[in-house]
């Protein structure tokens, strides 16, 4: 992600078939959930996540991942416990660290976000809401839930070609910042797209 200090990345989730494909995803989630086997991948996920932030600051490269969970994986009982005892094992910083949680899946599951954030934010840990498009649930999740970041939904990474997206890129923007929220434009490939989020006051674009 380009515009903030030091290396930050979006960690994705990929799966290499024995032909050779690289599976997105967009189509290994669907079957992991399909298979009861999501909290499995979650923590397979955080667990190689986790590995690299370690091997990076004996590096002395500081970096911070962006890494997306389930909030079916995220409402088990064991799993919080297991998170913070795994970055004290390998004596990560919790900043380090931001959980990425689909506004999809905010909505219908922000309690249990809820709980789990007030759990990690004692050890730093922070949380990025995903795919946010301005409405009245969305904003009330602002509100509900612990954020440091703000990831928008890829269609406001267009307004340079919309006027009435761009004044409503520009007030998401303001909102977000007004609550203490840094925000990303993610899918950004177009260099007027980036200077149009720029100009709007954008804190982090990124590309597809």
């Amino acid at each position: 992600m380009a515009g903030g200090e030091g290396a930050q990345f979006q960690a994705l989730l990929r799966m290499r078939g024995a032909d050779g494909t690289l599976h997105r995803a967009s189509a290994l989630v669907p079957a992991a959930e399909a298979g009861g086997l999501m909290p499995e991948v979650d923590r397979w996920v955080l667990e190689n996540a986790i590995d690299l932030l370690r091997r990076r600051r004996d590096e002395v490269r500081a970096l911070r991942l962006f890494v997306s969970q389930s909030p079916r994986t995220l409402e088990h009982d064991a799993y919080a416990p297991w998170l913070l005892e795994t970055l004290a094992e390998h004596r990560i910083e919790g900043p380090s660290l931001v959980i990425d949680l689909r506004m999809d899946d905010a909505l219908v599951h922000s309690v249990t976000l809820r709980r789990f954030c007030d759990l990690l934010m004692p050890a730093g840990v922070q949380f990025c809401l995903s795919q946010y498009i301005h409405g009245p649930e969305a904003d009330a999740i602002l509100q509900q839930l612990p954020l440091g970041y703000l990831r928008l939904s890829p269609r406001y990474s267009s307004a340079h070609g919309d006027p009435h997206l761009r004044d409503a890129l520009r007030g998401v923007i303001e909102r977000a910042h007004r609550l203490g929220l840094q925000v990303i434009g993610p899918q950004v490939e177009d260099p007027q797209a980036a200077a149009t989020l720029w100009m709007s006051g954008i804190d982090l674009i990124q590309g597809n």
